[in-house]
């Protein structure tokens, strides 16, 4: 899948006691087709931990970062109006609620060409009911040497000196349909990498699609919805992800 080339603003709906669900969709996202009565393919909602409502850590493998190259720093919620990090870094990924900045630390001296596989999950560690999110495109960064720049608030007589670590805006996809789309420096942590048979089976159908709108990107949604809030994808789900 290509990285986002487009941006818009996602508009969250009040639901329940002031609750924000990151969608506005209508339907629920659970494979309704024409405002009836939702129906599942077979077999009741699955438990998958750390997606929908069900407590827990999603199941996956660990993300392994190259050799000298690590986290910086605590993940924290993008900047809500312009849903990057402010320092000119574009963001990755096509999702449109959950906008996380991932400092980043390369000690090797040289460029490292990183690659974030889809299914890359991004837990909530804030008190607030924020989405987990999820990324589902094949993401890589050529992510330069961490220098030293000038700066800090206790500069000395020579200026004083900081790390300038490497902040990348990931725009991730929503797990959790009841909760709300990341808010500005609200907290993350890496998650794993999702084994969920049915998110590898939605990552089959996204290859070598390419996601260009809000439209498009409103279909994914809905399939992972069908899989975190229901029992998996839908007949309808697969023709509208073909359709991509």
């Amino acid at each position: 899948m290509a990285h986002a080339a487009w941006k818009w603003v996602v508009v969250a709906a009040a639901v329940g006691a002031g609750v924000l669900a990151c969608s506005d969709d209508d339907d629920g996202g659970g494979g309704g087709t024409d405002g009836g009565p939702i129906t599942f393919d077979a077999g009741v909602n699955k438990q998958r931990p750390g997606f929908g409502e069900d407590p827990g850590a999603p199941v996956g493998t660990t993300f392994a970062f190259p050799p000298g190259v690590e986290i910086a720093g605590e993940l924290y919620g993008a900047n809500d109006s312009t849903k990057d990090c402010g320092n000119g870094v574009a963001p990755v990924g096509t999702g449109p609620a959950v906008l996380v900045c991932v400092p980043l630390r390369n000690n090797t001296g040289a460029p490292v060409l990183m690659t974030f596989e889809p299914g890359l999950v991004m837990m909530n560690t804030a008190p607030s009911r924020i989405q987990n999110g999820m990324l589902m495109d094949r993401v890589l960064i050529n992510l330069p040497p961490t220098g030293i720049g000038p700066g800090g608030i206790d500069a000395g007589t020579d200026g004083g000196t900081e790390e300038e670590v490497y902040v990348v805006p990931f725009h991730l996809y929503c797990l959790n349909q009841e909760r709300a789309p990341s808010e500005q420096d609200g907290t993350f942590a890496f998650g794993p990498v999702s084994t969920d048979p049915d998110i590898q089976e939605l990552l089959r159908l996204l290859r070598g699609k390419t996601i260009d709108n809000e439209d498009e990107a409103n279909v994914v949604q809905d399939a992972i919805y069908s899989i975190t809030e229901y029992n998996g994808l839908t007949d309808d789900d697969r023709k509208a992800l073909a359709g991509l």
